[in-house]
């Protein structure tokens, strides 16, 4: 194609910049399978799905996310957003788990993905003020704790307050609501590993309920 795509032809044509632009999974199964040879499939085959991920987000992951145009808009991307998938990086992510487990011959169990994703961005979004807790007016969220939920291994994240100008600390989890933390308290939550925050979370807003 000659000619510089329109925005209304990105997210029907199926090519872009001379680049085929796969229409869905199935078609990236089949795009991939051929930029692959047998060698490199049979060591992907054998990494775990979170080595894949790491050791092809700046590589493969990128090169899927700028030429399938994931950013700029295609069909593809066009694919995830009606399935509820709007960032890149999920969309590409989405795309090579699914890849690994059609080589390891597993359901690629498309929808629990997308729960995920959809679940990742619910739980880092910060609270909203009109949820504050009674008589707090001013909140600074500026650090993090991800972690996934034993029962069905989806994310969960703890909001922690980075202004406080007392010895307590407030913190805000999506699936847990507002707690006030002791200095001891946030001591121990600090140190916490990731598979011991839910845990640690439960005993924390349990404690004097």
């Amino acid at each position: 194609m000659g000619h510089k795509v329109q925005v209304s032809e990105r997210f029907i044509t199926d090519t872009i910049d001379g680049v085929y632009i796969p229409a869905d999974l199935d078609a990236c199964f089949k795009q991939i399978d051929g930029f692959w040879n047998d060698s490199t499939k049979t060591e992907i085959k054998n990494w775990s799905e979170d080595e894949l991920i790491a050791n092809t987000h700046f590589g493969f992951g990128m090169w899927i996310r700028n030429n399938w145009c994931l950013w700029g808009g295609s069909r593809l991307s066009k694919h995830f957003n009606d399935l509820g998938i709007f960032h890149p990086d999920d969309m590409s992510s989405i795309i090579l788990t699914s890849y690994h487990r059609y080589l390891n011959g597993e359901d690629i169990r498309l929808q629990q993905q997308i729960d995920h994703h959809k679940a990742y961005w619910l739980v880092m979004q910060e609270p909203e003020r009109k949820s504050y807790p009674k008589g707090v007016y001013r909140i600074k969220f500026g650090a993090r704790m991800l972690y996934n939920l034993k029962e069905n291994n989806m994310p969960g994240c703890v909001h922690i307050q980075t202004n406080s100008k007392t010895d307590d600390t407030w913190i805000y989890d999506y699936h847990f609501g507002w707690k006030k933390l002791t200095i001891e308290e946030f001591d121990e939550l600090k140190t916490a590993a990731p598979n011991q925050i839910e845990e640690l979370l439960s005993k924390l807003f349990n404690k004097n309920n």
